[in-house]
C-alpha cells in the first residue's frame, strides 16, 4: 500500500505543472492509517486539512477550529499507530468515541 501512496504522489506531482485541467480521483476510504502515517509531514497535514474540511461540510459547518482540529488529530494520530491496516474515516470515527 505504501507503494500506492509514493505512485499516487509522483502521479500528483507530474500533474501539478501541466497547463492544462487534470482530473484526479482518490477514494479517501481507501487510504488506511499505515498510507498516512508513511506520508511526509506535509502530505499528512494535507490529508488532515482535507478530512476536516470534508466532516465540517458534512456537518454544514464552515468555519475550521483549530484547536478542535488539533485535538481531534492526535486522538487519530494515537489511533492509526496501533491500527495501521484501519482506513483513515474508520480511525477518525473510532478515535471521536
Amino acid at each position: 500500500m505504501r507503494y500506492t501512496v509514493l505512485l499516487l504522489a509522483a502521479t500528483l506531482s507530474g500533474v501539478a505543472p501541466l497547463p492544462t485541467a487534470a482530473q484526479v480521483n482518490l477514494n479517501m476510504n481507501q487510504v488506511t492509517c499505515g498510507d498516512w502515517l508513511a506520508l511526509s509531514p506535509e502530505g499528512q497535514n494535507f490529508v488532515r486539512y482535507w478530512m476536516s474540511g470534508y466532516y465540517n461540510a458534512a456537518e454544514s459547518s464552515d468555519v475550521l477550529n483549530y484547536e478542535r482540529l488539533q485535538r481531534n488529530s492526535a486522538k487519530v494520530l494515537a489511533y492509526c499507530k496501533k491500527h495501521k491496516p484501519d482506513s483513515l474515516p474508520t480511525a477518525i470515527k473510532k478515535s471521536a468515541s
